[in-house]
Order: C-alpha cells, then structure tokens, then sequence
C-alpha cells in the first residue's frame, strides 16, 4: 500500500508504533529531543528581560514524514477537536479515540500525527502561544497610562481576567505541567506572561516608581495570572466580580504608576 492520502513526503524506513494516550499515573518524562519544543533559556540583565520564544512544533509526521496541503489540513483539525476535548473533559481524560471522532478521522489517523495526546496538547500550545504573547503585551501598551491610569489599570485587570476566562483549558494545562516539572510547557507559559512583563517593566520604567522595575512587573503579572486563575473559586467565597477587578488594578496602579 502507498503512503496515506493527507500525509505526503519521504519515507523514514522506521515503523511508527502508536503509542497510548497518557493516563494519570502514566507521563513521559521532559526530554529535549522529543518531537516538539526543546527548552531554551530566558536572558534578563538590568534593565530588560527578553525570553526567547519557543520554538515552533516540529510539523512531521510521527513516522518523520512531512505532511502536504491536505496532511496539515488534517493536522489542525485534530489540535481544533483536541481543544474541544480539552475544554469538556479535561487534560487527564482526554482520549484519542475522543479527538479522532470530534475530527472526523481515525485513531490511525491522529497516531500518524502525535505519539500521544500530550505531544497534541503541546503542539496545540505552541501554536497559540505567539499570538497570546502579543495580546497580552497589547492589553497593557494600548491604554492611556499618562491621562486615565486608573482606568487603564482597570482594564488591564479586567482584560487579563477575561482572558484567562476564555482560555482556561490549555492555561490549566499549562499551569499544570508547568508545577510538574515538564520544561517544555513552561517555556511556553513563561513566553505567553513575558510580553505582559516586559510591557508593566517598560512602564514602571517610565513612571520612577518602582525602585527596581522588573521585580514590580514580575510581581504584578504573577498576581494577574494567579488572580485570574482562581478567580471562579474567589467569587464563590462570596467576593463580587467587579470589586476583584477593583481590588487588583488599585495593586495594579500603586506598584507601578503609583
């Protein structure tokens, strides 16, 4: 038989042999040369702070072919039903016979693309990870610091609450790996929040009142992410939606505008 119909290129020589689909008690340890990212390390001096983005997800088939026009047409179809996945069931639970049927296409299939269903939610994170580096950097330099720092503030703290709301699958993943030690889901978080740093650095920078400005911008952004990540079981408490938002643009403006 020829090679599949969506996956076209030069044969490796190798059988790919599928691999499960990870369990809880079941993880692949971190290792650079595994398909996808290889961690890379961030460069801080004085008075900048640059972390190098991740690099891209290795487009190969998992049989070390190279996918055409219709292969990653197939491609992004499974990280689209593995985000779906992600978002009704959860990490722990996903299943690739799940993201195989939400694609339209076979267990084979995905096995073609991704050795388990971690290196899909990888993938699927790196893919999103430059243009959630660039939002965040925007939802802080596209406001009126110098004339409305209060509601810039403000919409600053709603902004990053708001994303963490809409994003919550994969961030939780992120959140996740990261605490476990996995160095390639948190090279990809520590790229997703330093656009966001670097931009509160530049403006603690400009405003003189931080004595050391990217110590204020590492703190606040931490506080953004652990805020919004917990922001459902803070309103549960009792604590009203609005006064949160309050609450961490007053930090927000004191540490860094003043």
């Amino acid at each position: 038989m020829g090679p599949p119909d969506d996956v076209r290129g030069r044969r490796t020589g190798q059988r790919h042999h599928p691999r499960a689909p990870l369990t809880p008690g079941r993880r692949s340890a971190p290792a650079p040369d595994k398909p996808g990212l290889r961690p890379k390390v961030a460069h801080v001096s004085e008075d900048t702070i640059e972390v190098d983005q991740p690099n891209d997800v290795d487009l190969r088939a998992a049989d070390g072919r190279v996918p055409g026009h219709r292969g990653l047409a197939t491609r992004q179809r499974l990280l689209k039903a593995t985000a779906e996945q992600l978002e009704s069931s959860g990490y722990r639970s996903l299943k690739v016979v799940e993201v195989a049927r939400i694609a339209g296409t076979s267990p084979a299939t995905f096995y073609q693309y991704f050795p388990d269903v971690e290196s899909a939610v990888l993938a699927l994170a790196t893919d999103l990870c430059e243009a959630w580096h660039a939002d965040l950097r925007r939802l802080i330099t596209n406001r009126d610091w110098e004339h409305d720092p209060d509601g810039a503030s403000q919409m600053v703290a709603a902004g990053m609450l708001e994303f963490w709301t809409r994003h919550r699958s994969v961030l939780r993943v992120l959140d996740l790996a990261s605490m476990e030690g996995d160095l390639r889901f948190r090279e990809i978080r520590l790229y997703l929040l330093a656009g966001a740093t670097s931009a509160l650095m530049d403006l603690a920078e400009r405003s003189g009142v931080p004595d050391d400005p990217m110590a204020a911008a590492g703190v606040i952004v931490g506080m953004l992410a652990h805020v919004a990540n917990h922001q459902a079981g803070i309103e549960r408490w009792g604590v009203d939606h609005d006064v949160l938002v309050d609450t961490v643009a007053g930090i927000l403006r004191r540490t860094i505008i003043g």
